[in-house]
């Protein structure tokens, strides 16, 4: 076996050499056991940040457009409502025009349900009413009707004086509350008292 000469018996410009090689060895190792994998490393996790950022904001955009598609979920749920019955929708809706035709102070004297129509994806609810007002009373009555959440169409609209009653009138209205089916049900504008403060 080949002995090699020890660091203190060569020669200066030897050792000199010798030094130099030994660091050009421990910087190569350097370089292939620690170095070259922490920068493969690196590159990996900026490669791997760039995709979060791109996936941050992919997902930013798409967080904005649910945050739109439910504020006009939010705008719109007064008029959706599960599906019910078209006896109990029928009620409601009694009930509501009841309630707005005593928040105008008019004296109701009938309020009828006529029949449920279905025509393709809708059906329309009617109803006659005839009550007794004054002139600004029927105004308002038929302005609550028609901004009411069940959203009742005026289809036809009457006046007529009283001998009997000189300072009222007799009115009559036919409204009409549409609602769109879906499936076997129907999803129906809510009544008034049902549907959300705002």
């Amino acid at each position: 076996m080949m002995r090699l000469p020890q660091l203190s018996q060569l020669k200066p410009r030897e050792r000199l050499l010798a030094m130099a090689g030994g660091a050009v060895v421990v910087v190569v190792l350097m370089d292939r056991l620690v170095l070259s994998p922490w920068l493969g490393h690196a590159r990996m996790v900026r490669q791997e940040i760039s995709r979060m950022e791109e996936a941050l904001h992919s997902h930013g955009r798409l967080l904005e457009r649910r945050g739109r598609v439910l504020g006009e979920l939010l705008k719109y749920e007064p008029y959706l409502k599960p599906p019910v019955a078209d006896d109990l929708q029928m009620a409601a809706l009694l009930k509501e025009i009841q309630d707005l035709a005593g928040q105008s102070g008019v004296e109701v004297g009938e309020i009828k349900p006529l029949t449920v129509e279905s025509d393709g994806p809708t059906k329309d609810y009617s109803l006659e009413l005839r009550f007794h007002c004054t002139l600004d009373q029927w105004v308002d009555v038929v302005f609550r009707l028609e901004s009411s959440p069940s959203l009742f169409e005026v289809i036809r609209a009457g006046l007529s004086t009283q001998e009997e009653r000189p300072g009222q009138l007799a009115g009559y209205l036919r409204v009409v509350s549409t609602a769109v089916t879906r499936g076997n049900g129907s999803v129906a504008a809510p009544p008034a008292s049902e549907a959300p403060a705002g």
